[in-house]
């Protein structure tokens, strides 16, 4: 049968696809962005987008996720619509500005002479450049930096070009897997060399300027940035995935507009990438000489411990829950998202980013709602969200078909639902039990530790006291954290401008012993035991 083409109003482009498909997939092909948290699997309802012409029936799943007033306004699923025929796309429901962290308060790294690698310039007065970059799961942050003194002359971050492929590491590994890994591959390739070149236009050079490459990336976005094979990374025991230091020609890998080499950094397991070696390295924690945590909040929670002469990590899936993506009303920190909380003499205050009106809430912003509410007794311990009359917001819990709801606005607007505490639960509860485990395996109380480093755009915006009020940090620890901001862009900056540091990250990748969660016997015990919040000192 003939290909059917579809027409996208925004960005204004017509592209023929297979009879059939579906328009997450035309999308995609179109270099459309659809927000589409789940993968695609019918279970979000975010992929939400008008569109008008010969498209198969509406399915169940959007008949359950879909108001009947956006249904009669022509509003689809784009992951259970199909194409049949002419289809004409309006407005596409696509992520909105995000707030990226691109900056550290690290160190300065050491700079060798950009020679030492190889790198030589006859023009004195010609810009001498490289870029570093990180490539989250959620985002992707760049650093243009001079090789002659490593300053980082410009910044620039975007949402990761993957996003229509699922929120999460193994939603991108399941697409890979369903034939979409060059998809997902060239969607971060051209992603990257498009704020590339931003960076070097930004001021007045060329990419002929730029000498080379650092990036450093979680396992699953190292393969797929790699074209590597990411089926070590879908079904347990996770190994084989490939973790070494690498250095490629950028047209190896697709890179159309620079021609230059890139280093990928070092990585230690399938859920311990090069994203955690550089953010160490970075941070100055591997100088420590008392025990301290790292800790890289997102989907997975990496951990890592230094003491007793051991470094020790293990990574904890803690779910989408902390980026918004499995809570009813969650959303990641755009304007709008509800990124503050807290109990002010039995009054709920709330703040949004850039103080506009609330559409939702973001990690942050949960967890500090979460412990708010536990602090007024709206939850108890178990996570039920309480309706007796005994703590001050009791007016804002209702009775919501099937389940409890608590009102986070008075209007109604935004919600927290008794099932988003339970994915709350999850997340911290699977973090927590990391750091328990962790502790007991080096033989250290909480109180031995000096200091737990939180690294990642996300660990900025959050609070110590939310977090060991919920319980996904010892008590202890509350005062003793040290938000550092994007470590993973400031180690790539570090390996970008020294040889030497490239080499001390093989060196800690290979030293770094992980330890597998769920091979613990006592880790499913441990774990169920951490969903109850703390009680009430």
């Amino acid at each position: 049968m003939a290909d059917a083409r579809v027409h996208f109003a925004s960005p204004g482009v017509i592209i023929s696809v297979p009879h059939g498909s579906l328009l997450l997939d035309a999308a995609r092909h179109a270099g459309v962005a659809v927000d589409a948290p789940c993968g695609g699997v019918g279970r979000c309802g975010r992929c939400r987008l008008i569109a008008h012409g010969a498209l198969s029936p509406l399915t169940e799943d959007e008949r359950s996720l879909l108001p009947a007033g956006e249904i009669a306004a022509g509003m689809r699923l784009a992951c259970r619509a199909r194409v049949m025929g002419e289809v004409h796309v309006g407005a596409v429901t696509a992520p909105g500005h995000l707030r990226i962290v691109e900056h550290a308060t690290v160190s300065r790294p050491e700079v060798e002479p950009p020679y030492v690698r190889g790198i030589i310039t006859d023009d004195a007065g010609e810009p001498l450049l490289g870029v570093a970059a990180d490539i989250g799961t959620t985002t992707l942050a760049l650093a243009l930096v001079d090789l002659r003194n490593g300053d980082q002359v410009a910044h620039i971050s975007a949402p990761n070009g993957q996003q229509s492929y699922g929120a999460d590491v193994m939603s991108r590994v399941s697409a890979a897997l369903s034939g979409g890994a060059d998809g997902l591959h060239s969607a971060v390739v051209a992603e990257i060399e498009r704020l590339a070149e931003m960076l070097v236009a930004r001021i007045g050079a060329t990419p002929a300027h730029v000498h080379e490459f650092s990036v450093v990336a979680n396992t699953a976005m190292r393969a797929l940035l790699l074209g590597e094979d990411v089926r070590p990374l879908a079904a347990a025991p996770y190994t084989g995935a490939l973790v070494s230091s690498k250095t490629v020609d950028g047209a190896a890998i697709g890179m159309k507009t620079f021609d230059a080499p890139v280093y990928v950094a070092p990585g230690v397991s399938a859920f311990i990438g090069g994203d955690i070696v550089a953010g160490l390295l970075a941070s100055g924690i591997t100088r420590a000489e008392t025990p301290k945590l790292f800790l890289d909040l997102g989907t997975n929670g990496e951990i890592v411990l230094l003491g007793g002469g051991h470094i020790v990590a293990a990574s904890a899936a803690a779910g989408p829950a902390l980026e918004g993506a499995s809570i009813e009303m969650g959303m990641r920190a755009e304007p709008g998202a509800i990124e503050r909380v807290r109990n002010d003499a039995g009054t709920l205050i709330a703040e949004t980013i850039d103080g506009a009106p609330p559409r939702g809430i973001c990690g942050s912003g949960l967890l500090d709602l979460v412990a708010a509410m536990l602090e007024v007794g709206a939850l108890d311990q178990s996570g039920r969200i309480t309706a007796e009359p005994h703590h001050a917001w009791v007016s804002r819990v209702r009775e919501r078909g099937d389940q409890r709801v608590f009102d986070v606005t008075r209007s109604g607007g935004v919600v927290l639902t008794q099932r988003d505490v339970r994915e709350l639960q999850l997340a911290k509860g699977a973090i927590a039990t990391a750091v328990d485990m962790l502790l007991e395996n080096a033989g250290l109380a909480p109180d031995a530790v000096a200091e737990m480093i939180v690294a990642g755009g996300f660990g900025l915006h959050v609070r110590g006291e939310a977090l060991a009020r919920i319980g996904m940090i010892p008590a202890p620890l509350a005062g003793r954290l040290d938000f550092v901001g994007n470590a993973a862009l400031a180690g790539a900056v570090a390996l970008l401008v020294s040889a030497e540091t490239r080499a001390h990250a093989d060196a800690l990748a290979a030293e770094i012993q992980t330890i597998g969660l769920a091979d613990d016997s006592a880790f499913q015990g441990r774990f169920l035991a951490a969903l109850a919040f703390p009680q009430v000192r």
